[in-house]
């Protein structure tokens, strides 16, 4: 048959193309905006970032022309966050300023292994020519495959973070205790590197405004010491509230700064902050892991359901299962609909999709694909991997069963 005879003439591509043309469309425009930047670049012009063929000038008011906050002219007299231990204290900083910084947040030894480790992997990705490498930094993704260490931080295991639970405390003030990874990243800025421009890491929602709480919360392990000389990252403390107070958009925000900071220091920042990578002046790299944690309806930076590695995946805790998004609810992250009845919790077995993942890394995941009564009666359908799935792990599915029948029976 020729559906283009009985297709009805107003659903057209052409008619509604020209149906749309002069038409109020009340979202486009705020989707379109491009703020907060636009109203940033356009109260700010000295925060335009250098296009990557640019020499960078200094002396000009440039952004990334700058100093520590102890040195800084406008900022010397503030009481910015300083590294402490005092969970009192970091509570209050990350509030006012939008980070805080907690002093020894890994040991030494935690610090060393860590730093040593991703600095190895990174030589290496570069060696092997697979390095993800702009002129700004060298990002080494994918941290959960590089290092059992790794992954213990995104459980926040005392043996590879000492700050564990505190960490853990603090962003389940920050976001709800049901967050869950975006991504665990290396960024490594090398000698003569271009700064980033100044961003929001939260602005992965656009132009959507969110006031009143973060939606993504930064965890910055610094592995050596950092200041104005190596790239301590820039920031403008208290721009959170600056884009809070002005509805989702900025007007004249304050100079950036650079980070000073021990080594073993781990920074919390709200994912409003504006902030961004430094150029590193010294003849080192400078190393940093940045995890980023984000409410459990942003869809992950990093699609941990297809990268972690099948060996970590059977050997991993519940707990951090659950932080990567293995737990899925009727809301999200469902699997041929297994799932649906999951509460979203660490170790809850109806909607630990884990499972389905290890069947498909061992090739006997069956996907359920069109039926009919005959392939019922023919028994085709029994072998789907989604049945065995029901059947194994879904504490409901005797109850789903007996309604079907009543469904059926009343049909």
């Amino acid at each position: 048959m020729d559906r283009s005879q009985t297709v009805p003439q107003e659903f057209t591509q052409t008619a509604v193309a020209e149906a749309s043309k002069h038409a109020v469309a009340p979202y486009r425009d705020f989707y379109r905006s491009g703020e907060p930047y636009t109203s940033l670049m356009h109260h700010n012009p000295w925060l335009r970032p250098p296009r990557p063929d640019e020499t960078l000038d200094y002396g000009v008011g440039r952004y990334f022309d700058t100093t520590v906050a102890e040195d800084h002219e406008y900022w010397k007299d503030k009481n910015l966050p300083a590294p402490t231990k005092d969970i009192v204290q970091l509570r209050s900083d990350f509030v006012r300023w939008g980070y805080c910084l907690i002093e020894d947040g890994t040991s030494s030894e935690q610090t060393r292994a860590m730093h040593q480790r991703v600095s190895e992997q990174a030589a290496a990705e570069r060696a092997l020519g697979i390095a993800y490498l702009q002129t700004a930094q060298q990002q080494v993704w994918s941290l959960v495959n590089k290092g059992a260490m790794f992954v213990e931080c995104m459980t926040h295991e005392p043996s590879s973070v000492q700050a564990g639970p505190l960490i853990e405390q603090l962003l389940n003030e920050a976001l709800g205790n049901s967050w869950h990874h975006l991504s665990f990243i290396s960024n490594i800025s090398y000698p003569g590197c271009h700064p980033q421009g100044m961003h929001q890491d939260q602005s992965l929602i656009g132009s959507l405004r969110v006031l009143d709480a973060p939606i993504l919360v930064n965890t910055v392990y610094i592995l050596q010491d950092v200041n104005e000389v190596n790239g301590g990252t820039l920031i403008i403390p208290g721009s959170h509230q600056l884009y809070c107070e002005g509805g989702g958009r900025f007007g004249k925000v304050p100079p950036a700064v650079n980070l000073k900071a021990p080594a073993g220091t781990i920074m919390l920042m709200d994912g409003r902050v504006l902030h961004g990578g430094a150029v590193n002046r010294s003849t080192d790299l400078r190393y940093i892991l940045t995890n980023s944690v984000v409410r459990p309806f942003i869809r992950q930076q990093e699609l941990f359901h297809l990268t972690i590695r099948p060996d970590i995946l059977k050997t991993a805790s519940d707990k951090f299962l659950w932080r990567c998004g293995f737990q899925a609810t009727a809301a999200r992250s469902m699997v041929e609909g297994y799932g649906y009845f999951g509460n979203g919790k660490a170790g809850d077995p109806n909607g630990a999709t884990v499972n389905a993942r290890i069947a498909m890394d061992e090739n006997r995941y069956e996907w359920l694909g069109p039926l009919s009564m005959q392939d019922v009666a023919s028994g085709l359908s029994s072998g789907s991997t989604l049945a065995k799935l029901q059947d194994q792990f879904e504490t409901h599915r005797e109850q789903a069963r007996a309604l079907m029948q009543q469904v059926d029976s009343n049909g």
